[in-house]
This record gives C-alpha cells, sequence and structure tokens, in this order.
C-alpha cells in the first residue's frame, strides 16, 4: 500500500469513518466559519500566491515515470503528476498522513489535494467531446475551485479560455502539484513535445489562491463566467458557503459545471442533497447534464441563476 510519508501533528485523528463511497476523501475545501468570525478563527487563511519558476525549476526535466497523462479529448492531453513525485517532497503541518486506505483527509487541514478524483476525469471528458462545450469555454474567465492538481483550469486553457483562476484549499498542494502541471502544460518551451497541443496565450491570466472558500469569496472581488468544481459537496456543513462563493463569483449569465458523486456514503453529502440545498436557497437552477450509473453513481449539474 502506498503511503505518504507526512508530518503528522500529535492531536490529529483520522476518523475510520471519514469515508465517501469506500474511498479516500475528494478535493475540497472544508472550514467550520467565514474569516470574520471571531470565535472560530481561520484555520488555512485566504491568500494569493504567485507564480514562482524556483517552485518548479528542480522538475525542469521530469521523470516520465512520475506523469500520468489524462486525454479528454482527440486533441486535448493534460499531464499531470501522480504520487511517485511527491515522495521526496517535503509538506508542511497542514498536510498529514495521506494514504490511499480511506484517510485522505484532516478536516480543516488537509483535503485531499494531491490526488486525481474520478469525477474531475468525468468533467474533462464531458467539457473536451463537444464543440459546443468547447465554445463555451473560448475566451472566458474560469474559476478552477478545489483545483488540486488543476486538471479543469488546465484544460479550459488548453481550449481557449481567456483567464483561469486555479484555488485550493492548501497552499502546498497548489505551489508543488497545481504549478507544476501548470507549467508542464502551459508554459514549457519544449516544442518537440508540444508540436499538438494549443499554447496558452501570451494575454492570458493565471491566478493561484489558496485557503478558506469564505475568506476567497469576501477577499477577492474577482468574477467568472465559468466555476469547475469537482468531488467538492461530500460536506453538507459547505453548502451555503459554496452557494454564496456562487452567488458572488458567477457573471449575470455565468454557468457553473459541477462534478460529483450522487451519494457519499459516510460523509451525508451528494448531488441529490446539494440540489435541495439549491432549491431552498432561491437564487439557482440546475441540470443533471451528464450521469454514470455503472459502479459508483456520478452526476454532471449545470447551475446558472433564476
Amino acid at each position: 500500500m502506498f503511503k505518504f510519508t507526512f508530518q503528522v501533528e500529535p492531536d490529529e485523528e483520522i476518523s475510520s469513518t471519514e469515508t465517501k463511497d469506500e474511498e479516500p476523501k475528494p478535493t475540497a475545501e472544508r472550514k467550520e466559519s467565514s474569516c470574520a468570525e471571531k470565535e472560530n478563527p481561520v484555520v488555512y487563511p485566504c491568500e494569493e500566491l504567485t507564480f514562482d519558476a524556483s517552485y518548479v525549476s528542480n522538475k525542469s526535466a521530469i521523470n516520465p515515470d512520475v506523469t500520468s497523462t489524462f486525454q479528454p479529448a482527440p486533441n486535448c492531453s493534460i499531464e499531470y503528476l501522480n504520487q511517485l513525485a511527491l515522495l521526496d517532497e517535503t509538506f508542511t503541518d497542514d498536510i498529514v498522513t495521506a494514504e490511499s486506505d480511506h484517510s485522505d483527509l484532516i478536516p480543516n487541514r488537509y483535503e485531499g489535494g494531491l490526488k486525481v478524483w474520478e469525477c474531475t476525469y468525468d468533467l474533462g471528458e464531458f467539457l473536451a467531446t463537444s464543440e459546443e462545450r468547447k465554445t463555451e469555454l473560448q475566451g472566458r474567465k474560469v474559476l478552477d475551485l478545489g483545483c488540486g492538481a488543476g486538471i479543469l483550469g488546465i484544460e479550459a486553457l488548453l481550449l481557449g479560455s481567456s483567464c483561469v483562476h486555479f484555488q485550493d484549499y492548501n497552499k502546498d498542494v497548489l505551489t508543488k502539484l497545481t504549478m507544476v502541471n501548470y507549467d508542464l502544460n502551459c508554459r514549457t518551451t519544449n516544442d518537440t513535445d508540444k508540436e499538438d497541443r494549443e499554447t496558452l496565450p501570451p494575454t492570458g491570466e493565471v491566478k493561484f489562491f489558496s485557503g478558506d472558500w469564505g475568506c476567497f469569496t469576501d477577499q477577492y472581488q474577482h468574477k467568472y463566467d465559468l466555476i469547475l468544481t469537482s468531488e467538492t459537496i461530500y460536506s453538507t456543513d459547505n453548502y451555503s458557503k459554496l452557494l454564496q462563493l456562487f452567488d458572488r463569483k458567477l457573471e449575470p449569465d455565468g454557468v457553473v459545471y459541477l462534478a460529483a458523486k450522487t451519494y457519499y456514503f459516510g460523509v451525508g453529502g451528494g448531488v441529490r442533497l446539494f440540489e435541495q440545498a439549491i432549491d431552498k436557497d432561491g437564487r439557482f437552477q440546475h441540470k443533471v447534464v451528464w450521469s454514470c450509473e455503472t459502479g459508483v453513481k456520478r452526476e454532471i449539474v449545470r447551475i446558472t441563476r433564476k
């Protein structure tokens, strides 16, 4: 069994009940209160991170053995670091033991961002296999929310989005995984390897944000044409915060594409419960635009303003 060798704080515990569909936790952001609530201070504050070549300079010639390839469509190929690439990394105390055996969550500390979850592949293929949806991405401002490896945001850039912002809970996930994957796909100078790949336009804007959703919503005023998010609704505690983010960050005619499992057994969330939260909130309408009925049931939901 593969196991990350992260530092573990003595007082942190992993509950054996913290499972979803008998899998580790997906990329998502969870926190008990917003940054304005002094009685429950922020565990991981929001921060805008500057892309620095020093983050990826030591990976300028990455061993193919530590990369994987996701090909959502014949004309779109995305490289990303697999777990082997992270074995020698040193992480802060905010990221603790992350195993493949149902223990990939430390609430309010680490939210599974070092792995790529299957609904990310679902949404990536959904976006890249339709000319209509590819057109929907072109020239648009996109937020990859709970980005983890950044695959959805990278795909948006490769398919012509003019602006992509990557957001994840942990700073280390962004600097040691997301930024490296972005560099692999969008900033490489190796023309031989990228002959058939669209490159990031010189004017394309890319930003990286770490921290809590509530602080991200309050602290930054950016608005987006599309919000792409995968495996972020397993905790019902965050539904109101997520809907508030959609309301504050989405352009009037903007669209959210949310990929998730129908049910997250053991933690209480899922697509049906989130649809109920949307209906109760009253600001949005929703429609299931893709579903998988075999194995673990998964869906993609299109969300727009009423």
